[in-house]
């Protein structure tokens, strides 16, 4: 893996891992609770809500906004090569439509997170499984499913962002995707999550 795309992987993931255990805690909390209303619930059920899409992609925003600027708050810490290998020339610098730009792009992580949760939840909710329950059959499928579809958006975001090999796409869908797994794991066993 080159060090270039290590930078981008972290730049892209480590928003999204804060903004989505920060998500967690704030729905447990009930915080924002106008907004826990259902984008859809005969199509979605009760758990998608515009709570989720306003947090997820604002969040976001200003995770990416923070972590991805030069100067950020972990980035630019790397090494001291970071500059050079992410190909950032300060001397063409443009202050707020930067700052902007970087946080439209953490938006539009957050916003493929969240949409490319929706057909999983559709499917099931087609399926008869009710919002927050495991399926009865084919259990090891939807779990998959539960911890791959909002990778898959996050790593076609990735993909359209980035000029990278097919391996390298794949390298950081399989990554996103275990990251998943592990904080939704960590998340449960501190019984922020219902279920895993």
């Amino acid at each position: 893996m080159t060090k270039e795309l290590t930078v981008y992987m972290i730049g892209a993931l480590l928003p999204l891992v804060i903004t989505n255990i920060a998500h967690m805690v704030w729905v447990k909390r009930n915080r924002w609770a106008r907004l826990s209303i259902p984008i859809h619930e005969g199509a979605f059920g009760a758990n998608k809500t515009w709570r989720g899409v306003v947090f997820v992609s604002f969040v976001n925003a200003v995770c990416f906004g923070l972590i991805n600027f030069p100067g950020g708050v972990l980035l630019s810490h790397l090494n001291d090569s970071f500059y050079d290998a992410i190909l950032i020339d300060l001397s063409t610098w443009h202050g707020w439509e930067d700052i902007l730009f970087k946080c439209f792009i953490g938006w539009v992580y957050g916003m493929a997170y969240v949409l490319f949760e929706l057909p999983n939840s559709w499917l099931k909710r087609r399926m008869g499984i009710a919002p927050g329950a495991t399926a009865t059959r084919g259990a090891v499928w939807f779990t998959l499913l539960d911890k791959t579809d909002s990778a898959l958006g996050v790593s076609l975001v990735f993909c359209v962002l980035r000029d990278f090999s097919w391996s390298d796409a794949l390298l950081f869908f399989v990554t996103a995707s275990a990251l998943h797994f592990l904080f939704s794991w960590i998340l449960y066993l501190r019984k922020i999550k219902k279920a895993f």
